[in-house]
Order: C-alpha cells, then sequence, then structure tokens
C-alpha cells in the first residue's frame, strides 16, 4: 500500500478543505496528523488508488502544499547515505554569482548558471570554465565576504541532525568549490565533500579550477563511491538538488529529493518539495 504525506511549512497550517478534497479523491483508509503539535503535515494512509494514478491526480489538486506519494513502512534508518547538493539547496546562494558581484560580472554569470542549472547548456564543465573565466584576478579576500553572508536553507540543520543521529553517512557533492564546502563540513559535521578546488595564487583567482571538473556525473559517482565504500546498495541512498547537473545523482539513488527545484528537476524526481524547508523530507519517513 501507498500513502501520501501533505505539508505546508511548519509556520503554516494545512488548509482543511484542500485535504478534504485530497481525500475524496485518493479515498485513503485513515487521516493522521503527522506532528500532534501543529496542523502542517497529515499522511493519507492506503490510498485507494495506486502509486502512478495518484501521483497524476495530486499535480492536478495540490495547491500551495507538499506532497509526496511513499510506500508503506518508509523509515530513514532503512537508508546509508544522504547526497546533498550545496548551492541554492544546502545553502540559499549560488556562490559563483556572489563572487562575480564582487568581480562586477554577477549578471553575465547569473546569466550563464540560469542556463546550466536549467539545462540549456548541457556541458556544465564547459559553463563552469566560462563562469570561472569572469573571475580571473578577483582577490582571495572575497572569498571570505561570501562566506560571511552565507546563509543554510530552512531546515538544513534539522535534516542533516536527524539523518546523522540515523545512522547515514552525509555527503556533499557540488560543482560548487572545496573553499566554501570544506567549511559547510567543519559546521555542520558533514563525512565527506566532493567539490571543485579553486586555483588561487598570491591571493588571487586565476580563472582556473585544479583538477576534473565536478559536474552532474562526478555527483553521481561520489554517491556510487561512498555506497561501495559502505557496502550498501545507492537504493539505499538519499540525493536532494535543485539544478540539471543533479539529474544523475538523483536518478542514481533511491530516492531523489528535487528543492525547489527547476521544472526539469521537479519531474524527474521521486519527491519535490517547492514550499517547504529540507526537514520537509523527514515528513515522508515513519519512526
Amino acid at each position: 500500500m501507498h500513502h501520501l504525506v501533505l505539508q505546508v511549512p511548519r509556520e503554516a497550517a494545512l488548509d482543511p478543505a484542500l485535504v478534504e478534497r485530497i481525500a475524496q479523491r485518493l479515498r485513503p483508509a485513515s487521516i493522521e496528523p503527522i506532528d500532534s503539535a501543529h496542523t502542517h503535515a497529515v499522511r493519507l494512509r492506503d490510498l485507494a488508488l495506486d502509486a502512478p494514478s495518484a501521483s497524476k491526480l495530486m499535480r492536478e489538486l495540490a495547491d500551495g502544499a507538499d506532497w509526496a506519494v511513499v510506500p508503506d513502512a518508509l523509515r530513514l534508518r532503512d537508508f546509508r547515505v544522504l547526497a546533498l547538493d550545496m548551492d541554492s539547496t544546502l545553502v540559499s546562494m549560488e556562490t559563483i554569482d556572489e563572487l562575480g558581484e564582487a568581480s562586477g560580472t554577477k549578471a553575465q554569470i547569473a546569466a550563464i548558471t540560469e542556463a546550466a542549472m536549467r539545462g540549456e547548456i548541457a556541458d556544465y564543465a564547459e559553463s563552469l570554465r566560462r563562469r570561472l573565466a569572469l573571475l580571473a584576478g578577483t582577490p582571495q579576500s572575497v572569498l571570505e565576504q561570501v562566506w560571511s553572508r552565507m546563509q543554510l536553507n530552512p531546515g538544513a540543520e534539522a535534516l542533516i541532525g536527524a539523518a546523522k543521529a540515523a545512522g547515514l553517512t552525509v555527503l556533499l557533492a557540488t560543482g560548487g568549490f572545496t573553499w566554501f564546502a570544506e567549511r559547510l563540513q567543519q559546521r555542520l559535521g558533514l563525512d565527506r565533500v566532493r567539490a571543485n578546488q579553486l586555483d588561487i595564487r598570491d591571493g588571487v583567482l586565476t580563472g582556473h579550477a585544479i583538477g576534473a571538473i565536478v559536474d552532474g556525473a562526478a555527483k553521481r559517482q561520489a554517491l556510487l563511491d561512498t555506497c561501495a565504500e559502505l557496502g550498501c546498495s545507492p537504493q539505499q541512498a538519499i540525493a536532494i538538488g535543485d539544478g540539471a547537473n543533479d539529474l544523475p545523482m538523483l536518478g542514481a539513488a533511491g530516492l531523489g529529493v528535487a528543492y525547489h527545484a527547476k521544472p526539469a528537476v521537479r519531474d524527474a524526481a521521486r519527491i519535490a518539495l517547492n514550499v517547504c524547508g529540507l526537514d520537509g523530507v523527514l515528513q515522508v519517513f515513519e519512526s
């Protein structure tokens, strides 16, 4: 059997009329609050429809709420790996765009970033090289400025804390830069990082990266390598991302989650969070 998890941000409340409309169509055996202290999330148990039919209906019915059709008894502790993208997923900014602001090239860089995330530039590595070239001559001190403004997306710490408490290995796999990713690793206690390394000489960015570019294929490989080292199947991995270069990683994982993502990513992922924070992922699991 399958369940439907329906939720809005924790500080909000689900519209009872919306829940009723959905229940009339999906005909669950029961409707249960996920957290008795809040009214932001409910679980509709044992749907009368199969998962594809329920999902098709929900695309029509859900209005301003996040939803997920999930199998019975889906538990966080049954997974072994949580893989996260960084820019616009774990953190609220696109770090390379912020670096561009300091160098006076933000508009050009942001345009390339948007095209790459939508999948309009098929070669992510080439898009990154083009953006990095615009940063040549930027002083290293700008990295500190961007770090001081960096904010986690809502629910990030709750998600990571719950994952680690359940025994999952947390991987940060990003087309962003080690300079930021390793600092986030220290701050949040992340287990592994795969990211691009900026070439910095004499305190200045050269406009190049050191080594092979971490693109979508490399993110996927980082997830597969982590699973192999842990002796688990990729089906025991959760992957979360927002852009086109996250699709290979999301596709390899047992549970792919699109977070405030581009349309192509939302359509491809098993679960999409459009209004809730990262901790919304936790609501799909049962204890």
